[in-house]
């Protein structure tokens, strides 16, 4: 789906067939091999050697008149993934297949062979940006890792309830009571953001005056997930990084509110995402259809707590690694977009390219900004 075809032993899950060699189809270098199932998600892969893959896909080989690297970002373009949609078959979106004879009936216009490689050029440009800006985030992400190993090392820890205050209660988003609108922080803007900001869309809804009370969020609070379908997501943390009028704690959600003079809570989200405290955290989780902490639970847990001096100078260097990877994974959405945007262009011939352009590369400063 995002990576194309990859070998099978770069795959880290079992990989184990049933079938026989002369049941696979085989791929040359050039061909394009897509998934029957998940076409109409952009689901190919273009082949860098010869190889084989499984009868779930339909290799394609390219005729003279198309170069198949052309093809293979033409095929991620919104247009054509519409049209691969449209012309798949089956009763709900999870089965939908796009069979060779059906794929071979959609109607296309493409651009001359010499205008294909063209594209392909300015296309691979911003390709090449992307990859290089993931690298450096994964640079920057075994940078941090190393220094919190060194950070960390031997803090003493104190009881997890001793530095902060913890509470469970939330604010449905169907409350019957509705007084007054609040924005609602809820499990999935805690799970997939490390930082609570006012520039996250909130989901709107209604609340009593006593549930704003008692949860309400402020700056330094930190949100972690109390329950969830898997243990390995308990606790996963998000700081609140400013104060955000209205803002209040929806369910499945808890709050740690740093004590006075004992916690710092940049300090405490750091701490909760170290490798020793996740492990503790999953281990006290309990339940059979989602698992869950208590605060019974938490009384058992400890969590690295030095003096407030130490805890903000460590937040202070650690914040400073998350906003690097956060502003190289902006630059690598903003890549996307970009490309995403050409290929519009480009590939509905709103824009043509001659010689002078051959090798156009994203604009320096996006590559910069990638290189720091």
């Amino acid at each position: 789906m995002n990576d194309g075809l990859v070998h099978r032993d770069k795959i880290e899950r079992r990989t184990e067939t049933t079938l026989f060699a002369d049941q696979h189809l085989l791929v040359r270098r050039g061909d394009i091999a897509y998934n029957m199932m998940r076409m109409w998600q952009g689901a190919c892969g273009l082949a860098d050697a010869d190889g084989l893959v499984s009868p779930a896909y339909v290799a394609l080989a390219p005729r003279k008149n198309i170069d198949s690297r052309f093809a293979y970002h033409w095929f991620k373009s919104d247009r054509m993934t519409y049209l691969f949609w449209a012309y798949s078959h089956g009763l709900t979106e999870d089965r939908l297949r796009l069979y060779f004879d059906d794929f071979a009936e959609i109607p296309i216009a493409p651009p001359g062979l010499e205008q294909q490689r063209r594209i392909v050029t300015v296309l691979d440009a911003w390709d090449r940006a992307v990859i290089q800006t993931e690298r450096l985030i994964a640079a920057k992400r075994r940078r941090k890792a190393g220094l919190v190993q060194h950070l960390f090392l031997n803090l003493p820890r104190r009881p997890f309830l001793g530095a902060a205050d913890v509470w469970f209660s939330g604010v449905d988003k169907k409350s019957r009571d509705n007084e007054v609108s609040v924005l609602l922080c809820n499990y999935m803007d805690v799970f997939h953001n490390a930082r609570i900001t006012a520039h996250i869309e909130f989901m709107q809804a209604t609340a009593s005056k006593r549930q704003i009370a008692d949860n309400s969020l402020r700056k330094h609070d930190v949100v972690f997930t109390k329950d969830s379908e898997t243990a390995d997501e308990i606790a996963e943390p998000a700081l609140v990084a400013e104060d955000i009028p209205n803002l209040v704690c929806g369910y499945h959600l808890a709050v740690a509110r740093p004590r006075e003079g004992l916690g710092y809570g940049p300090f405490l989200a750091q701490a909760m995402r170290h490798q020793a405290m996740r492990w503790q955290f999953t281990r006290l989780a309990n339940g059979v259809v989602r698992f869950g902490l208590t605060l019974d639970a938490l009384e058992q847990a400890e969590i690295f707590l030095p003096p407030l001096p130490v805890q903000q100078r460590i937040a202070a260097i650690l914040d400073a690694e998350d906003t690097a990877i956060e502003g190289l994974a902006k630059q690598a959405e903003t890549l996307r977009t970009q490309k995403r945007g050409l290929m519009q262009k480009l590939v509905g011939r709103e824009w043509q390219l001659d010689n002078r352009f051959d090798l156009v590369p994203p604009p320096p400063s996006i590559l910069a900004g990638a290189a720091e």
